[in-house]
């Protein structure tokens, strides 16, 4: 699969899908995700792309298209700029995405264990209310690092992990994130791990587990005034 292909997967998981060229639109309802002013995606091959709202006003998709063939991604000051002069409430969120390498796909580690998200260890950890399957580990009986699917269909899957800040730098993340990936390429579904671009100690983890960058996006959201 090329980089775009890796978008519109993460697009689907979210609930969104591209129509004509360069227009989103929400076609599922998934928790806490809405479609954004805009979208603007650096691939891994150097291409960019982007898209809008489609009920965006067109002379507003215009303008904003005149000024993302000015910007050097990340900045995009003039857009910024743009959607102030127009009194458009905004927010900006900068991701990194990846994809995870062939050779997980003969990972084994059997200090991690598979629970349900009913099992009250999974309960006391405060992740049951995710995917049915949680990839942990245990210290003195109860779970202390975990990774499950923050969002899952029948073609990918999205991680979010967690590790107890008193078992932290032992490498349990690297190993549950491992475990939890693998499940998903035995199932045929691409797993993904995602991260806020400042977040450091997320992307410190994709580093050590050897991840492979395919996109990074800028995402302008709607706020309240």
């Amino acid at each position: 699969m090329n980089p775009l292909d890796y978008l519109r997967l993460q697009l689907r998981l979210e609930g969104k899908e591209i129509i004509s060229q360069n227009l989103l639109r929400q076609v599922e309802v998934v928790p806490d995700e809405e479609v954004p002013l805009m979208l603007i995606a650096q691939l891994a091959d150097q291409n960019l792309v982007y898209y809008f709202d489609e009920d965006l006003q067109i002379e507003l998709r215009e303008e904003s298209t005149k000024r993302i063939s000015e910007i050097t991604f990340p900045n995009i000051d003039a857009l910024a700029t743009l959607l102030q002069s127009r009194n458009i409430p905004f927010e900006i969120g900068y991701y990194k995405t990846y994809i995870f390498p062939e050779q997980y796909a003969s990972f084994k580690d059997e200090t991690v264990n598979c629970y349900s998200k009913h099992d009250p260890k999974t309960q006391d950890f405060g992740f049951d209310g995710l995917a049915e399957q949680v990839y942990a580990m245990e210290q003195a009986g109860k779970i202390v690092s975990a990774c499950v699917s923050t969002r899952e269909n029948e073609l990918c899957g999205e991680a979010w992990v967690y590790t107890d800040p008193e078992y932290g730098h032992q490498g349990f993340a690297q190993k549950v994130v491992s475990a939890w990936a693998i499940s998903l390429i035995s199932a045929r579904k691409v797993p993904f791990y995602s991260h806020k671009i400042q977040n450091i100690a997320s992307a410190n983890l994709a580093k050590r587990l050897g991840l492979e960058s395919v996109f990074e996006e800028i995402v302008i959201s709607y706020t309240n005034p």
